[in-house]
């Protein structure tokens, strides 16, 4: 039997007035959490349960992650607000930010899964909040090196951003400038509205991750550019059925399509990887307690739970640095924490989303006239 001391006993009697709570503030004291952020999270459990906040309405991206969120997220906050009903809505931030931004003055989603270029779009449009550190009580395992940028955001998964294959058809790529190999004539799929394949151009030809020195680079090889497609699962199907043959992509996303039998394969060449990151955006315009049961609900998704259960399902890569890889899940599109802060691309993300349509544009007049 555990005993506790006087300090602690005293947040137990002042938040823990069901069993259920007290089992909760218990399992944190336990962990190691310290006395002022158990009491701060007792604080958003009782907040959110007597406002009965009828209500939450999350954002995830696409894959796996819907799932998990109502396996494990929903359940978990329904501990403590037993009468909310989490609605997960599943859609890729280029079709839900606008619609987001279009409703900001009467905002739906109070917690969203963003990606990079969105996070930091976000941060010029005023439409995050900050995080509070007492009630994001898994904050203090993830490094502050893949944090977000601009001060607003937690990531919550990465995947590199190598290049996918079919192995059918090429020899395992080593080199982002293998794409412009002119026997890949027509054989390369590529975006005009996602920007690391051209990051990581720049990086290749010298020019740093620079995604105008990119477009540039693949100007004298853009008849190696056979597809342009704006869904991961449609340029998956191509490189399958061996329509194209190499295509830059997510690790995540490549290795769940081979692990659902497409004839694919992912690696990072010599050059490196683009750190990919899913980040929790905490959003503007929600009264007290639904922001504060907001970040109760993602803070789950930094618990070891979630975080194995992304690794084993949907092939992310952790950002929870007491989280451990299993061995059955050693693949090449997963990377521990702390090969992530070492050797992933991190570029200026900040520059990037602000400029997000000149590059669409650049592409268009470069690469597709």
């Amino acid at each position: 039997m555990t005993d506790f001391t006087n300090e602690q006993e005293n947040v137990l009697n002042a938040f823990g007035t069901t069993p259920t709570r007290r089992s909760i503030l218990k399992s944190l004291l336990l962990a190691g959490v310290g006395v002022a952020a158990v009491g701060r999270f007792g604080e958003v459990m009782a907040a959110s349960s007597e406002a009965e906040v009828e209500s939450l309405t999350i954002l995830s991206q696409p894959g796996i992650l819907p799932a998990l969120c109502k396996e494990i997220s929903t359940p978990a906050i329904q501990k403590i607000a037993p009468k909310v009903v989490v609605d997960v809505i599943d859609s890729n931030n280029a079709t839900s930010y606008p619609r987001m931004l279009a409703q900001r003055s009467k905002p739906v989603i109070s917690g969203a899964m963003i990606n990079d270029y969105f996070a930091q779009r976000g941060i010029a449009d005023d439409m995050w909040a900050k995080f509070d550190p007492e009630i994001m009580t898994n904050l203090q395992y993830v490094p502050e090196q893949i944090m977000t940028p601009g001060g607003f955001g937690i990531p919550f998964l990465l995947t590199p951003y190598g290049i996918m294959y079919n192995p059918d058809k090429v020899e395992k790529p080593t080199s982002w400038l293998d794409l412009f190999k002119p026997e890949y004539k027509g054989r390369v799929s590529m975006w005009d509205a996602y920007f690391d394949a051209y990051v990581m151009a720049g990086v290749a030809t010298g020019k740093g991750p620079d995604v105008v020195a990119g477009i540039e680079a693949w100007k004298p090889h853009k008849e190696n550019i056979g597809a342009w497609v704006s869904s991961p699962i449609v340029e998956e199907d191509l490189v399958h059925r061996g329509e194209v043959w190499l295509a830059p992509h997510w690790g995540a996303w490549a290795d769940l399509a081979r692990s659902q039998g497409k004839n694919v394969a992912f690696t990072i060449p010599k050059e490196g990887a683009v750190q990919w990151a899913c980040h929790m955006q905490l959003c503007k315009g929600f009264d007290e307690p639904v922001t504060r049961l907001t970040q109760a609900y993602m803070n789950t998704w930094l618990d070891p739970e979630f975080q194995v259960e992304a690794i084993k399902r949907g092939f992310f890569s952790p950002v929870n640095k007491t989280v451990e890889i299993p061995a059955e899940s050693r693949v090449a599109g997963i990377v521990t924490v702390q090969e992530a802060v070492d050797t992933l691309i991190r570029p200026d993300f900040a520059a990037i989303g602000s400029q997000l349509p000149k590059y669409k544009a650049l592409i268009d007049r470069t690469l597709k006239s």
